[in-house]
């Protein structure tokens, strides 16, 4: 028997069809609505202009051009000498400048390093600056000193501590030395918190500070030195190559009685450890090798009572030990250590842990 349909139904269900596939083509997938698109930033190329020769104790003016598709690239550009920030400019029409100077002789590669924008990814170029001494001009010799930290004797902070940076300018000559004194570091690269760590300092009456922030997560210690760039009548000078201006900032620690849980009555043996936070690992727990001042020590209290110190940390290649005798009866004994800190690391204190004697 033959079946047949209504023209109406025919149609109705053609259209019904149509749409229900055109529903499933243009259908997106779950979530897809809500799905951030991509961004996508232009390459970019940055090209540094730089005098061929320049004189010491004297500003030059570093220049940049940065090229991208798209929009103008907007953004920052940074100068670099090694691990020495010299100067930085926002761009203006996709160039920018500002100036610098160096306090010796000596061809010097600077770096112009492009941060980017939202539209364009960042880039770098260098040139090479030959920089002589400038003439003889009849000024005055000058001597620079760090006043803080003094010489040999390190200051310690926290991180995340602000610390003034101190230098006096005299001349043997006359007159009171003006202009800026750089303080760089010495033992230390380029890295994300070069600039919390480099300061400048405008000289009044021969003298000035300025102060540095290192950053919460670093520690151990900040070598300085300190260059006067000199002005239309003084020389410029610099401190001591060599010589310990030492800033720390210590490293916390965390102590733990590592036992032992239980015991026989009489004399027991109580052994603890102390772990830098930094590395976290027993591998690293090299606290005793640092101190160069000595003194570190972990105390023992025993049910609230100090019973001992072990006069310093043990390195037994794995971690640091301290042990503790003493004399406990039968009973439950409660023992907390606590580090003293050394030069490089902070102190730290124990959790309770519980002793079974029997």
């Amino acid at each position: 028997m033959k079946l047949s349909w209504p023209l109406g139904a025919a149609r109705t269900a053609s259209v019904a069809a149509v749409a229900a596939a055109a529903c499933a083509m243009w259908a997106m997938p779950a979530g897809a609505a809500t799905a951030a698109p991509s961004v996508f930033r232009f390459a970019t190329k940055t090209v540094v202009s730089a005098p061929k020769t320049a004189y010491t104790h004297t500003n030059i003016k570093l220049s940049a051009t940065v090229k991208g598709a798209g929009r103008t690239p907007g953004g920052t550009v940074t100068f670099w000498f090694g691990t020495r920030k010299l100067c930085h400019a926002s761009l203006s029409r996709g160039t920018m400048s500002c100036e610098a100077s160096f306090a010796d002789p000596a061809t010097k590669t600077v770096r112009a390093v492009y941060s980017g924008d939202a539209h364009h990814k960042g880039s770098s170029g260098t040139a090479a600056i030959k920089v002589i001494n400038k003439p003889a001009t009849g000024k005055f010799a000058t001597t620079t000193t760090i006043n803080n930290p003094p010489l040999n004797a390190p200051v310690t902070a926290q991180a995340g501590t602000e610390v003034a940076l101190q230098a006096t300018v005299t001349s043997a000559g006359g007159g009171v030395p003006t202009g800026t004194v750089e303080f760089l570091p010495t033992n230390l690269g380029p890295g994300p918190y070069a600039t919390d760590i480099v300061c400048n300092i405008k000289l009044v009456n021969g003298t000035g500070k300025c102060d540095v922030d290192p950053p919460v997560g670093t520690w151990g210690f900040i070598l300085y030195q300190a260059t006067y760039l000199g002005d239309a009548t003084h020389t410029g000078s610099a401190t001591v190559a060599g010589a310990e201006y030492k800033l720390i900032t210590p490293d916390p620690t965390a102590t733990t009685v590592e036992g032992p849980a239980t015991a026989a009555a009489g004399s027991v043996t109580i052994t603890a450890d102390v772990v830098p936070d930094t590395y976290g690992g027993p591998t690293y727990n090299i606290l005793a090798g640092f101190s160069e001042t000595g003194g570190d020590t972990v105390q023992f209290a025993v049910d609230g009572t100090t019973v001992c110190a072990a006069s310093a940390l043990q390195w037994n290649g794995t971690v640091n030990l301290a042990t503790c005798a003493d004399n406990l009866a039968a009973g439950s004994h409660t023992v907390v250590a606590t580090y003293s800190g050394d030069e490089y690391t902070n102190g730290s204190t124990s959790e309770s842990f519980t002793i079974t004697v029997s």
